[in-house]
C-alpha cells in the first residue's frame, strides 16, 4: 500500500498525459452543473416577478412555468448523480494510463440501472442512521442546558391568545440560534454513525463503473470486503482533502447566508452571494476535480487490483 503523499503524487503523473486534458473535461462537468443551476435560478426568479397582466387571464402561463420549473429541478435532482458518476468513470480511466473523452461523462447515465439500484440501497441504510441521530441529538438536546434558549423563547407562547401567530412573529436568526445546538449534536451523531456503517460502501460506486460488477447488492458486499479494516484509511484519505470539502462547505453556507442569517437582505446582496458561490464552484470543480478523483479511483485500483480493464459500455 502506497502513502497518500504517493499516490497523490501517482495523480499528478497520470494526469499530465491524457488527451484531451482533464481540465477540459473538468470544465465540461463543471459547466453543466453550473449552467442548470443558473437556468433553475432564472426561471424561479422570473416565477417569483408580480405578472403585468394579473387576474385570471395570466393563470394558465403561470401554472405552466411554474410546472416547468418543478419538472426542471426534479429532473436535475435525479440526473445529477448520474452525471457526477461520469466524472468517476473518467478517473478511473485516467487512474489506469488511459485517455478520457467528454462522451465518458456520460457513462453514469448509461450505467443508471445498477447504480439507481445502489443510491437506493443506501438510502434504505442512511435513513435509519437519520433517525437514529435525529432521536439521540433530540434526547440530549432536551435534557441538556443545551435548551435553555430555545425554552426561553417557547414558554410565553404557551400564555398567548394566539401561540402560531405569536411564533411568527419571533425573527428567524433568533429561532436558528436557539435551535442550532441541536443540529449540531445531530451531525456530529450523524458523522460518528455515518463512518460506523457507510464507509465500507464507499467503494461500491467504482466497483459498477469500472465493470468489475453490475450488481449493486454485489457491489455493495465487495465494498464492505476491500474496507474491512480500512475504514479510518478512508477516512484519513478524506481528510487529507480537507481544503476541498472545506472550500465547498464555505461556498454552500455563503449561498445560504442571505436566506438564514439575513433574511431580510436585499436582492443585489443575495445575487452577489449566489454568484459568487456559482463561479467558486466552478473554479474549484474545473481546477482540482481531477486531482481528487483520481486519487481516490488509484486508491480503489490499489484495493482491487484485478479490476476488469473493459470499460466500454457503449
Amino acid at each position: 500500500m502506497q502513502s497518500f503523499s504517493q499516490i497523490k503524487q501517482q495523480a499528478r503523473k497520470v494526469l499530465e498525459t491524457p488527451q484531451p486534458a482533464p481540465g477540459k473535461i473538468t470544465a465540461i462537468h463543471s459547466g453543466v452543473i453550473v449552467g442548470a443551476a443558473v437556468i433553475l435560478t432564472v426561471l424561479q426568479f422570473l416565477l417569483s416577478l408580480p405578472s403585468p397582466a394579473g387576474g385570471l387571464s395570466n393563470l394558465g402561463a403561470s401554472a405552466f412555468w411554474e410546472t416547468l420549473q418543478t419538472l426542471l429541478s426534479l429532473a436535475n435532482s435525479l440526473i445529477l448523480p448520474f452525471w457526477q458518476a461520469g466524472l468517476v468513470f473518467c478517473a478511473i480511466l485516467w487512474a489506469r494510463g488511459q485517455s478520457a473523452q467528454p462522451r465518458e461523462l456520460t457513462q453514469g447515465l448509461h450505467r443508471w440501472g445498477p447504480l439507481l439500484r445502489l443510491y437506493l440501497l443506501k438510502g434504505i441504510l442512511l435513513l435509519p442512521l437519520l433517525m437514529v441521530s435525529g432521536y439521540v441529538a433530540s434526547f440530549l438536546f432536551v435534557l441538556t442546558p443545551l435548551s435553555q434558549n430555545l425554552m426561553g423563547i417557547l414558554e410565553p407562547l404557551m400564555s398567548a391568545e394566539d401561540p402560531l401567530t405569536a411564533l411568527s412573529q419571533i425573527p428567524t436568526t433568533q429561532l436558528l440560534g436557539a435551535i442550532l445546538p441541536l443540529f449540531v449534536l445531530m451531525g456530529i451523531i450523524l458523522c460518528v454513525l455515518f463512518v460506523a456503517v457507510m464507509y465500507r460502501c464507499r467503494l461500491a460506486d467504482y466497483l459498477i463503473l469500472s465493470g468489475a460488477t453490475n450488481s449493486a447488492l454485489m457491489a455493495l458486499g465487495l465494498s464492505r470486503q476491500l474496507l474491512r479494516g480500512h475504514v479510518m484509511e478512508m477516512l484519513r484519505l478524506d481528510l487529507t482533502f480537507w481544503w476541498f470539502y472545506g472550500a465547498s462547505l464555505v461556498l454552500n453556507l455563503l449561498m445560504l447566508l442571505p436566506a438564514f442569517v439575513l433574511p431580510d437582505a436585499k436582492l443585489w446582496l443575495t445575487l452577489v452571494c449566489y454568484g459568487v458561490y456559482l463561479a467558486g464552484t466552478f473554479l474549484l470543480y474545473w481546477k482540482t476535480r481531477a486531482q481528487v478523483e483520481t486519487v481516490y479511483a488509484l486508491y480503489f485500483l490499489e484495493k482491487l487490483p484485478s479490476a476488469p480493464e473493459n470499460t466500454n459500455f457503449a
